[in-house]
């Protein structure tokens, strides 16, 4: 695939490249001369504006202006500003010894470049080969969009489809680009060597694309800054190309699993009611036993790909023989039918404890188990498939909170319960006055992080979260116990008193969980 540089030329680079034989001058606007010009044309008509569509590079020597008073010159500068025009290069010496002061005032005000050409220079040379370098670099984008659709569809057929577009778009653009979620996720990255590579290449980012899905921006697609690629404006050209593509290979449905399955998984995610009576005849109809003492454990789950999600449950088809799910907007929303154990286990364990026993098999998903909800007749509680719904929606909005925490290194593991975030959740939510009561309690360690570039919350977070165990806790933070040892005293006199304690442990734990509901103060991300 071609990648020949596209763009269009800068009014700084129309300036060098096609003025410089005028000696040009630039007296207003210094800081606006990276605007794009979509084309160049000359004119000594007064009222020029109208006919204006913006973005063009206006040459003139301002015959037009000959006789007219200060306030009318003024309006002519106002109009073009307010037309979107580039600029205006104003050649002197055939009417005006100097460019109008009133003329560079309103200019200067309205930040419309003027550009003094102090030497004459033929305007239709100019306009000639200014306009064809324009056209041949706008066919040249349109060319090479043509060829990534042309890419990105047949991608869409492919196994590992998201994967093989960001290559392309990556390609195309010459930089590195990142898939990220909406809720925070990073689904998949190209030209990079890890996710924290990607995540440091997401903070310099030139330009993104919201991958959208029913009026609704279920991911974003993101290039990185740095490169010798292409010029921005082209990057992001290629990117609101590709978004459509991508949208469709993270939405479609899967191809595993019974169609009533599916279709009754997306009926509850969407809110439509389901008696209890059509949720056991399409479960059996699905190919789940079900009796009156069947429970229903939600989970979702996301992947860089949702079918690597749909091969992970494939996977622990054994274990968890009673699951119907749907992929809805790049996530995998599942229930799973648990029949009462003789042991009076709990049944969201079972689930969780059946996904961590895949390993390395379950690849790089992230799944959230949620609440386990009897089918039993004499329940009590609100209508069945709402209190699904509900659910399965908690467990889509806590994969953030476990992303973050992941991404964050306060944990290792991709498998969380919901109840384990229900903090996290909580603190979300909480009242912006108790919000800052709670960051109170660690703004010693907050400050000496952002002063000393050190990771004391983390560290505390990760101690608190594992038990305060000194072994796993080194294991997670990736130290020795000593060092862990020197981090924990710094905190505690920091604080002046034993975070660990009894008495503080949930008030520190929610205290961390409302600072770590701020992503932008966040220490220590990559």
């Amino acid at each position: 695939m071609s990648s020949a540089p596209v763009a269009l030329p800068t009014l700084r680079e129309i300036v060098e490249r096609h003025l410089h034989r005028a000696d040009p001058r630039v007296l207003t606007a210094h800081d606006h001369l990276d605007v794009p010009v979509g084309w160049v044309h000359s004119s000594e008509i007064f009222e020029i504006g109208p006919l204006l569509s913006g973005g063009e590079l206006l040459l003139t020597t301002g015959l037009g202006l000959g006789g007219l008073d200060a306030g009318t010159r003024r309006h002519y500068v106002r109009d073009l500003a307010e037309r979107g025009v580039a600029g205006l290069a104003f050649e002197i010496g055939r009417t005006f010894d100097a460019i109008p002061e009133e003329m560079i005032r309103e200019g200067s005000a309205r930040r419309l470049p003027i550009i003094e050409l102090r030497r004459v220079l033929p305007f239709i040379e100019v306009c000639r080969e200014a306009n064809t370098s324009i056209v041949s670099g706008e066919l040249a984008g349109l060319r090479l969009r043509a060829q990534l659709d042309d890419a990105l569809h047949t991608d869409l057929l492919a196994p590992g489809a998201v994967a093989r577009m960001l290559a392309d778009v990556s390609e195309v653009t010459g930089r590195q680009i990142a898939l990220v979620g909406s809720g925070g996720a990073l689904l998949a990255a190209h030209g990079v060597d890890d996710d924290r590579s990607a995540w440091r290449m997401v903070d310099a980012a030139t330009a993104s694309a919201a991958v959208m899905a029913r009026d609704r921006e279920i991911a974003r697609l993101i290039a990185g800054g740095d490169s010798a690629g292409h010029p921005p404006p082209v990057v992001a050209m290629m990117l609101a190309a590709a978004a459509g593509p991508i949208a469709a290979a993270l939405t479609r449905s899967g191809t595993r699993g019974s169609a009533v399955g599916t279709r009754l998984v997306e009926e509850i995610v969407g809110g439509r009611h389901v008696r209890r009576a059509d949720l056991f005849a399409r479960l059996v109809s699905s190919g789940v036993r079900v009796t009156d003492s069947t429970r229903l454990v939600t989970m979702a789950a996301e992947a860089p790909d949702p079918r690597m999600v749909e091969a992970a449950l494939a996977r622990s088809a054994s274990a968890l023989p009673g699951l119907v799910q749907a992929t809805i907007d790049a996530t995998v929303y599942a229930l799973v039918a648990a029949p009462r154990s003789e042991h009076g286990d709990d049944p969201v364990q079972r689930v969780t404890d059946t996904l961590v026993d895949l390993g390395p098999q379950a690849g790089r998903i992230t799944a959230v188990v949620g609440d386990a909800y009897s089918l039993d007749a004499a329940d009590p509680g609100a209508e069945l498939s709402a209190t699904l719904a509900a659910s399965l929606h908690r467990c889509a909005e806590r994969l953030s909170i476990a992303v973050g925490l992941m991404r964050d290194g306060v944990t290792d593991k991709r498998i969380f319960t919901g109840r384990e975030l229900v903090a996290d959740s909580t603190a979300r939510s909480a009242d912006p006055e108790i919000h800052g009561e709670l960051r109170q309690l660690i703004a010693p360690l907050i400050a000496h992080d952002h002063s000393q570039s050190t990771n004391l919350v983390t560290t505390l977070d990760v101690h608190l979260r594992h038990g305060c165990s000194a072994t796993r806790s080194a294991e997670v933070l990736h130290l020795g116990r000593q060092s862990l040892y020197q981090r924990l005293d710094r905190i505690r006199g920091l604080l002046g008193f034993d975070p660990t304690s009894p008495a503080m442990y949930t008030s520190m734990l929610l205290a961390i969980s409302a600072f770590r509901s701020q992503p932008q103060t966040l220490p220590g991300r990559p």
